[in-house]
């Protein structure tokens, strides 16, 4: 089949809009045990842009249960290639400003300007280091660094 320049130049055209349209921010969430979360929890976040850096925040849905100030987390960072880094992170949640809410989001800066130097899916493992009451699902949202 024999495609024409106009052709071939409104894909090209259409693939370059297309592109545009790549959303800055990423976030992704996985669901944990809201009675007692003590396992890990594993997010997968599939990455397409190898150039620009990001910023990374962990985010906690919590109900009422919850009433810790602190929560210190296991994060393992595996790349598409399978390679693996972790560290331990402390968590420092917010308290909520106002009438308590039954149900609430805190979100807490993790890094700043970090490269996902690869295509892929990458994986996020975050464990706490003793069980918890009152967190519903763990999430990890990726937005353009400024």
């Amino acid at each position: 089949m024999r495609h024409s320049a106009g052709h071939i130049a409104a894909a090209a055209v259409a693939a370059l809009l297309a592109g545009g349209c790549i959303s800055p921010n990423q976030s992704a969430a996985t669901d944990v045990d809201p009675v007692r979360w003590d396992s890990r929890a594993e997010i997968r976040l599939p990455n397409a842009d190898t150039v620009t850096l990001r910023d990374a925040t962990i985010f906690l849905r919590c109900n009422d249960r919850f009433t810790e100030d602190t929560l210190t987390v296991r994060i393992t960072t595996i790349t598409p290639d399978s390679l693996r880094f972790g560290e331990w992170f402390l968590l420092v949640v917010p308290r909520p400003e106002g009438p308590a809410a039954l149900v609430r989001e805190a979100a807490i800066p993790y890094r700043r300007r970090i490269g996902l130097t690869q295509a892929g899916d990458y994986r996020f493992v975050v464990m706490p280091v003793r069980p918890v009451r009152g967190v519903e699902a763990i999430g990890i949202d990726l937005e353009k660094s400024r």
